[in-house]
This record gives structure tokens, C-alpha cells and sequence, in this order.
């Protein structure tokens, strides 16, 4: 199918993209494009003006200030996983980017883009969740932030209000005593869209667990946490979170019992449940050995 006609804009400063977004009625923003682009081609969506983010600096810019990491939304999954930055201070952001598609959509597709797509099933989304990441959003009028785990409103439906962009994602840096892991299942080995996958980030100090972090994707319509699970977990011993324990057991439960699946092609709303408890367990238990690492 052929694309219908649009304007193609390729601004160098993000006012410019700004104001070109505000004076187009139905403007839409590319960055990678891996999903807009195909998404025009199949005549699922529309656009008189495409804006394109590549041409402006510091979207694709990775940096640290203070004790946080800011991530520019044009920055591909192949700059999270190659990133010095990333890989010094919060490589499980690497390790989820890596189980994303092929290496060819890692070099185009944007994590701006795969937040803003807001698919149930996006990789990036737990992950950032579990660790606390903000977003800022700009527009004419200014700048707000917002918590990620606020952004997603409904399955492909975010926060973002006509006018405004994502800028970047600001991630605190984990203090010592942080583990975090992301675990997922899809039904093959490469290029697999996920049936279920959890985030898990745990904090631990003299033996106890402070605080805890529970997120599933593609379990529900949006990224979920899980409260139930960090109830079980935060104040506890983490000798008591042992790999066959029983609150170890409890946990992977009560991350399924805060899930929504629904049956599709890819799995009965039953199976999505039974996995995503598994995956809490194997993710819960990779973020404490990495905290005795």
C-alpha cells in the first residue's frame, strides 16, 4: 500500500518543532519511525505534516547530572545498550533494550517512540517504571514532568496533550543496595513481541528490604504495578525471599493476581497469568543476586 501525501519537516531546534506542531492540525512527530511509517503505509493513520526529531541536538544525547541519568527521547535501543553511561549505571535499562526486535529496528527505533506508542507489550516501559524514571514534556507554554508510570492513560493512549513533545527521561541512578532485573516471554527466540513480562527493582539495607518494585507489561492496558507484591516484600528479611520460599511463591502470585490479561493470538488471558507469576519469581530473584553482587 502506498503512503498518502504529507509535508515532511525536518526542524533543527526543538521551538521550531514546537511551532510547527502547534500550527499543524493534525501534525504527528517521527523519530525512528519503526512504527509510525508502517502504520501510514498499511492506511491506519494519517497525516498532512510529518515532524521529524532527528535534527535536533541533544534528543539523541545520553548524560548524567547529578545522580540521575537523562536519556534524550530520539536515542535509539542500540545507544541504550552500547552507552558507557548506561551500562555504568543501569545496565538492566541495556538489558531490556537488547529484547527488543532485531539489531536493524534497534538502530532506528527510538525509546521516546516506543514510550509514546504506548503498547501494552513495550520493553522499556517496566523497566523504567521499576527504577522511578520521570519524563519531561515541553511545549509552547512550557515544561512539566510527569511520573512515568503516570504517562500511560490506555493501550496506545498517553498523558501527552496536543502541542507537546517528550523531551527526555530522567532516571535516579540506584543507590547502593539496589537490584533490578526485566524478564520476558515471547514465542520465539528473536525479533518476539512479548506475551508477558515483569520489572522488578529491589532495595536492601542490613539484611532487610526497604523498597520493592513490581511492573508487568502485556498483561494489562497499560504498564502495571504491582502493590501487592511490594507489600509482601518490602519490611521483610530478604533471607525469607529465597528462590523456592514461600514468600518467594506468594510474590509471583500476587504480581499475576494485579494482572488484566486478555486472550489473543499469542496466549489465553489464563497462560499470560501463569507466566507473568513465573517471571516475577526469576526477576525478583536476579535483582537480589545482583544486590549481592
Amino acid at each position: 500500500m502506498y503512503v498518502s501525501d504529507f509535508r515532511y519537516h525536518r526542524p533543527e531546534t526543538l521551538d521550531e518543532a514546537l511551532r510547527l506542531l502547534e500550527a499543524s492540525p493534525d501534525g504527528v512527530l517521527l523519530a525512528g519511525g519503526t512504527d509510525l511509517l508502517v502504520d501510514l503505509k498499511q492506511g491506519k493513520r494519517s497525516h498532512q505534516d510529518v515532524i521529524s526529531l532527528t535534527r535536533i541536538q541533544n534528543l539523541n544525547a545520553i548524560s548524567v547530572e547529578q545522580d540521575r541519568l537523562l536519556i534524550g527521547t530520539a536515542v535509539t535501543h542500540n545507544q541504550l545498550i552500547h552507552s558507557p553511561l548506561i551500562r555504568a549505571h543501569c545496565r538492566v535499562i541495556a538489558e531490556a533494550a537488547e529484547t527488543i526486535a532485531t539489531e536493524q529496528i534497534r538502530n532506528t527505533a527510538t525509546v521516546g517512540g516506543n514510550l509514546c506508542t504506548a503498547a501494552s507489550c513495550a520493553d522499556t516501559a517496566p523497566i523504567l517504571i521499576a527504577l522511578g524514571a520521570e519524563i519531561e514534556i515541553v511545549s509552547r507554554q512550557g515544561q512539566r514532568t510527569l511520573r512515568l508510570a503516570d504517562f500511560f492513560v490506555d493501550h496506545r493512549k498517553t498523558a501527552l496533550e496536543t502541542g507537546e513533545i517528550l523531551r527526555r527521561i530522567i532516571v535516579p541512578i540506584p543507590p547502593q543496595g539496589t537490584g533490578a532485573a526485566y524478564q520476558k516471554f515471547g514465542l520465539r527466540q528473536a525479533a518476539n513481541i512479548a506475551v508477558a513480562s515483569v520489572a522488578a527493582m529491589v532495595r536492601v539495607a542490613d539484611g532487610m528490604c526497604e523498597d520493592a518494585c513490581f511492573v508487568m507489561g502485556a498483561v494489562a492496558p497499560t504498564p502495571r504495578v504491582s502493590a501487592g507484591a511490594a507489600g509482601l516484600v518490602v519490611g521483610r528479611p530478604i533471607s525469607q525471599l529465597s528462590e523456592g520460599s514461600p514468600l518467594w511463591k506468594q510474590v509471583g502470585r500476587a504480581v499475576a493476581d494485579d494482572a488484566e490479561p486478555i486472550d489473543d493470538i499469542r496466549g489465553s488471558g489464563e497462560f499470560r497469568r501463569e507466566i507473568t507469576a513465573t517471571l516475577a519469581r526469576r526477576a525478583l530473584t536476579m535483582a537480589l543476586g545482583r544486590v549481592r553482587e
